[in-house]
């Protein structure tokens, strides 16, 4: 006869809560079902001596639109033991009866676990033959109303457990029929409980099918393997993968650099899985915040999930997981620096800007990445390493445009010069200068450009002034003036300078050349602005056989048409695009030269 009992919470009110609060979807009941049969074999494994890993087995038996049964040949339960873990909402199996003591093998918890098959039906049958008590079956039946029956059943079955659920739940809101589909349950089970360590096969009729693989993912020993993985399980042929490992025994895993540009901000898809069962696609808690270029499957043993079991629980743990992932990731960088350069400095172009932004804004990550972000200089690109072991002096800007000027003079220089003008740059390159112990870095300054630009000897000579004062006169339809320096390299004749508000109305102007009327009028207004502080200049070096010709020759039309030219040739060299007046400005002085020529 059977023993009706009420579970000891209002199941109502608990269910949901499972459904609407805790749970993101009404398919986790086959993680929980899978958890509790892994944990059940675990646990046999422990206690049994006649029981082996070669006999361990997991079942799950799908009749299309009728029922699911999930079987395990684990330790099964007793009377006692039905009572504690299937009717006392939030006992876990993770506990010994006897001693009470966690024991970290077991990965479920079998009083919530077991309710979240309320979601897919009003009725769980549980048939359980316990090792203790071989031959022994007993039958727990559990209904949505809150009662339970527990009978020794008739039915001949061997040590272990089967959960039946029937499609017939009565709330016609939740649509439940796609979960009694084999090919849906497959999916399912082979998205949550690939990488479990016990065969799961699948019964449907006259198949039976293997559902969960048996090798374990480690790109030192086979990497082709692991991109492979990488391609299936996280839909990206990815730029390379390397192993993480935890010195701790935290965790375990792979993970993949992204052949593409991310925002730090983007939805990073990942396999975090807890004792080999999927746990979450979210990468958020375990990962630092500034690896989103990588994506990841890992394997936590010993990390604390929520009630959930969709995250990890933010603990001392998960911090170390954390800090050792971070580890994992610089070593990966320095293996790179040593023994593939090429590599290291595609993943470094590929995901600067991103990579950038969060140096700049964290300092966590200062120690791994700073020394792998590229800056342009005066001797080519160069990473943040380079720079802080080049020594003696180097300088930097944030003008772009003035790292363009004033190129050509740091060319052949001892000092070094770099262009820090692209976002986040400034930022970067202080903590650069920080931490540099071999190279003095310091911004520019304007006092810095006088000193590169000498005094000329010739500035008062009588050719020089009536030379200037045709210069000027010729450039101020330019919005620019000319003076006299003298500089090295002497092979660069000119100089040109510009400060932001001149560099601004130069851009306006192009953009009236291609604007339309209306448009036109409201950027004449913008230029305008600008140009009230606008100043540019041209700095002719007297140290340069060009400028020495061009002084004193006697032909002052032929001097005007060289000065236009070399003003021209001085925007070419900084890189500005030039206006529509500038470029016809080259045109005819070159053909006026090629006129005085003939």
């Amino acid at each position: 006869m059977d023993n009706n009992y009420k579970f000891k919470v209002n199941l109502g009110g608990m269910i949901d809560i499972l459904s609407n609060h805790l749970y993101s979807s009404p398919n986790v009941f086959v993680r929980e079902l899978l958890q509790n049969g892994t944990d059940a074999v675990s646990a046999r494994l422990q206690k049994d001596p006649d029981f082996h890993q070669k006999d361990a087995l997991i079942e799950i038996e799908v009749t299309e639109k009728q029922t699911i049964i999930f079987r395990d040949n684990g330790t099964g339960l007793d009377e006692d033991e039905i009572h504690s873990f299937l009717s006392v909402i939030g006992q876990s199996s993770k506990y010994d009866i006897e001693n009470s003591r966690s024991n970290g093998d077991y990965i479920g918890r079998f009083g919530i676990g077991l309710l979240s098959c309320f979601m897919v039906t009003d009725h769980i049958t549980v048939r359980t033959s316990s090792y203790k008590t071989p031959g022994k079956v007993l039958e727990w039946t559990g209904m949505a109303d809150g009662t339970y029956t527990i009978h020794q059943s008739d039915i001949t079955m061997n040590t272990g457990t089967e959960i039946i659920l029937e499609n017939n739940k009565t709330d016609k809101d939740t649509v439940i029929d796609d979960y009694y589909d084999p090919d849906e349950i497959a999916n399912l089970i082979y998205y949550y409980g690939l990488f479990l360590q016990y065969p799961i096969y699948l019964l449907s009729g006259e198949e039976r099918t293997r559902l969960n693989l048996q090798f374990t993912l480690d790109a030192d020993k086979n990497k082709d393997l692991c991109m492979k993985a990488g391609k299936t399980f996280l839909g990206t042929d990815f730029l390379d993968c390397f192993n993480l490992t935890s010195d701790s025994g935290l965790f375990s895993g792979v993970a993949y650099v992204l052949p593409y540009p991310v925002s730090a901000a983007a939805h990073n898809m990942h396999r975090i899985y807890l004792k080999n069962m999927l746990l979450t696609e979210s990468g958020e808690r375990i990962l630092p915040e500034w690896a989103f270029f990588i994506r990841c499957i890992i394997n936590a043993e010993n990390l604390r999930p929520t009630s959930s079991r969709e995250d990890f629980y933010e603990d001392e743990a998960l911090d170390i997981a954390r800090e050792e992932i971070a580890d994992c990731i610089s070593d990966y960088f320095e293996t790179l620096d040593h023994k593939n350069k090429p590599l290291l400095n595609k993943i470094v172009h590929i995901h600067n800007l991103a990579v950038k932004s969060v140096i700049a804004d964290s300092d966590d990550s200062n120690s791994i990445l700073l020394p792998y972000i590229t800056f342009y200089t005066s001797l080519g690109e160069m990473t943040g390493k380079e720079i802080m072991e080049f020594g003696g002096n180097a300088f930097y800007t944030t003008d772009e445009n003035q790292f363009r000027q004033l190129l050509p003079l740091y060319t052949q220089r001892s000092e070094l010069f770099i262009n820090a003008g692209y976002v986040y740059d400034n930022t970067i390159i202080r903590k650069i200068a920080d931490k540099s112990r071999s190279t003095d870095i310091e911004q520019l300054t304007d006092s810095d450009i006088e000193l590169m630009l000498d005094e000329s000897d010739e500035e008062n000579d009588e050719a020089v002034t009536r030379f200037m004062a045709a210069a000027n006169k010729i450039l101020r339809k330019y919005d620019c003036k000319a003076a006299v320096k003298s500089f090295h390299p002497t092979d660069i004749p000119t100089l040109y300078t510009i400060n932001e508000n001149a560099y601004r109305s130069r851009q306006i102007k192009r953009s009236m050349e291609s604007a339309d009327s209306v448009f036109g009028e409201m950027l004449s207004s913008f230029e305008q602005e600008e140009e009230k502080n606008a100043a540019a200049c041209l700095y002719f070096n007297t140290d340069n056989l060009i400028i020495q010709r061009l002084i004193n020759h006697p032909d002052q039309k032929h001097t005007d048409c060289c000065t236009e030219i070399l003003y021209v040739q001085a925007l070419l060299s900084g890189h500005f695009p030039l206006l529509h007046n500038e470029l016809k400005t080259l045109n005819d002085n070159l053909y006026t030269l090629i006129k005085l020529s003939s």
